[in-house]
């Protein structure tokens, strides 16, 4: 991204007192040319007008000098104005008690001078940034506070095809647990899904805050989903392992949060009412702060707009900050609603 930089100065003289024609007669000599041709033109000509504008020049070359550090030999003088000022009245006093006015014509110049030495554009980033980007707070914090959710070594031929079978999986789990369980909440409690993978064998672990609910009036959940998971990716020489683990503090987490949230706002339950609702159970959670955001047509509205709430602390540029995070889509009746949750934890 480039802006422009500044590459000229000025110098302006008010009211001084000389006609505008005899002065433009003047500037129009000096416009376009180097500083040093320009004081040679000014000290030759023998008008009375010259030495004002002299001192302009002088004006604005030291200007230059101490604004941009430019020198004097790559001075050019870019712009020269002259405008019509106010006209000075005298009177001079005549025979029999009368006088008679003596008009005295004024003008405004202006002299700007650029440096031909500097660029006209600068990089505004030469780092080579640029502004306004966002960057996920979990992978912002990758090898400090967070750890991979795959945890496996591949090939650079065969490492694009395992991260698609990685998301594969966690879609084919969310999407089983969401149409082959039912449950009241409305929301299927997974927080994050680990994939671990060896030679032999592939361990899926799914943190889970309510997991009796996959397991109530089905005492062989686990294993059905094992089966299913199995048929729909056949492995020859690898062994599938699920594996289930509970969250101790299930609303401590944005993803089970959202979900909670996106039932809400389904219901259509006022969003500020459910945003409040939401941090009272994180804070029951003992966390540190939580922030929310909701983008959309909310409750309805045509135009769309964006609300947000935060409560506690959630320091966001901190990398050593504890910042769990989760952007959840709500699907409602009258739109797509986008839901964020920031929620900073309590190191253990």
């Amino acid at each position: 991204l480039l802006k422009k930089k500044k590459t000229e100065v000025y110098a302006s003289g008010q009211h001084i007192s000389i006609s505008d024609d005899k002065a433009r007669r003047i500037i129009d000599q000096i416009r376009g040319r180097s500083y040093e041709e320009t004081l040679i033109i000014l000290e030759l000509m023998s008008y009375r007008a010259c030495y004002p504008i002299l001192k302009l020049v002088y004006s604005a070359a030291s200007n230059a000098r101490c604004i941009l550090g430019s020198d004097k030999a790559n001075l050019v003088i870019s712009k020269a104005e002259v405008n019509k000022g106010t006209t000075r009245k005298k009177f001079q006093t005549r025979a029999r008690g009368r006088s008679s006015a003596i008009k005295k014509a004024t003008c405004h110049i202006t002299i700007v001078v650029k440096d031909i030495s500097l660029d006209e554009y600068e990089d505004m980033y030469p780092w080579g940034g640029s502004m306004g980007q966002k960057i996920n707070p979990l992978g912002f914090r990758l090898g400090t506070t967070q750890s991979h959710y795959s945890i496996w070594f591949s090939q650079p031929k065969k490492y694009s095809k395992d991260l698609q079978e990685d998301q594969k999986i966690r879609d084919f789990l969310k999407n089983y647990i969401q149409k082959k369980i039912r449950i009241t909440s409305g929301n299927e409690g997974i927080a994050r899904i680990e994939i671990q993978k060896r030679i032999d064998l592939i361990q899926v672990i799914i943190f889970m805050g309510f997991p009796k609910l996959l397991i109530e009036n089905r005492p062989r959940g686990i294993e059905e989903l094992q089966m299913n998971i199995q048929k729909e990716f056949p492995y020859v020489n690898r062994k599938l392992n699920i594996a289930i683990t509970r969250i101790p503090k299930p609303y401590g987490n944005p993803t089970i949060l959202a979900e909670f949230l996106a039932g809400q706002l389904k219901n259509r339950v006022s969003f500020r009412k459910a945003i409040k609702k939401a941090i009272e159970l994180t804070e029951q959670a003992d966390t540190k702060g939580i922030q929310v955001q909701i983008s959309g047509r909310i409750d309805g509205k045509e135009i769309a707009r964006v609300e947000w709430m935060r409560e506690g602390r959630v320091p966001l540029q901190t990398i050593r900050a504890k910042i769990d995070y989760c952007s959840y889509t709500a699907r409602t009746i009258y739109g797509v609603l986008g839901i964020k949750i920031w929620i900073c934890i309590n190191k253990e």
